[in-house]
């Protein structure tokens, strides 16, 4: 075993070290000359986001099969620390697709499922977004109010509000997400405790639409944050 003084922790491989020598020049060349323009006028850098699938890093911890780079999370954290460097509003749009959205889909999806959404938001033409947050209960999951049941045809009919919900909206005409991964209350248990499942829910399914968008933010306005509406 080598000296562990020469180990570097923050590129334990030279994968690693490639990714981030990689995602510092798209940096320096793409992300930096816009971050001040899109936070002070608070709007969400859509041509350039869908540029990262260009990179597989939309897809950064999905199998190649589905179009994506089948990383580690060490390379998530490296991909995130180069983004934030320069423009922590856009990296959190990054995030709440590739590691709340897509993520959760590789590892918790049918394979009918990933073989349908994960190529679209590996490649950037889809984007996603997970809905948890609500108006009155914030991040409080088993206060959860957002309810789904099941019908006599199989399908489930969903209702409730989600808030402050990272992409929810994809730009300035309010246009929603193309794909969510939304939890709902779906029972209660034996015990009362509430059952909650995760839906995918698609732009253009009956009675999903966007809310408000959430403006004059403190902090990271370059993603956008909206209200998402779900009704029958």
């Amino acid at each position: 075993m080598g000296d562990w003084r020469s180990f570097d922790i923050a590129n334990p491989t030279e994968e690693h070290a490639m990714i981030r020598e990689m995602v510092r020049d798209f940096v320096k060349e793409e992300v930096e000359p816009q971050a001040l323009e899109y936070d002070r006028d608070e709007k969400f850098n859509l041509d350039l986001f869908r540029k990262l699938g260009d990179y597989g890093l939309l897809g950064i911890t999905v199998a190649e099969e589905y179009g994506g780079a089948n990383m580690d999370a060490t390379a998530v954290a490296i991909v995130n620390e180069e983004l934030s460097y320069s423009d922590p509003g856009f990296c959190l749009a990054y995030l709440a697709h590739s590691q709340l959205t897509v993520n959760n889909l590789a590892f918790n999806g049918s394979d009918e499922q990933k073989q349908r959404y994960l190529p679209g938001l590996c490649s950037g033409e889809l984007v996603g977004c997970m809905a948890m947050s609500e108006p009155d209960y914030g991040t409080d999951v088993l206060g959860m109010a957002t309810n789904a049941v099941l019908q006599e045809d199989g399908n489930w009919c969903i209702n409730g509000r989600k808030m402050w919900i990272t992409n929810g909206v994809v730009d300035e005409e309010g246009t929603p997400a193309d794909l969510v991964w939304l939890y709902a209350r779906t029972g209660t248990t034996e015990r009362g405790r509430p059952e909650i499942s995760t839906f995918i829910v698609e732009k253009g399914m009956y009675g999903y639409k966007s809310g408000q968008k959430i403006i004059d933010k403190l902090g990271m306005r370059a993603s956008n944050t909206a209200e998402l509406v779900f009704e029958d």
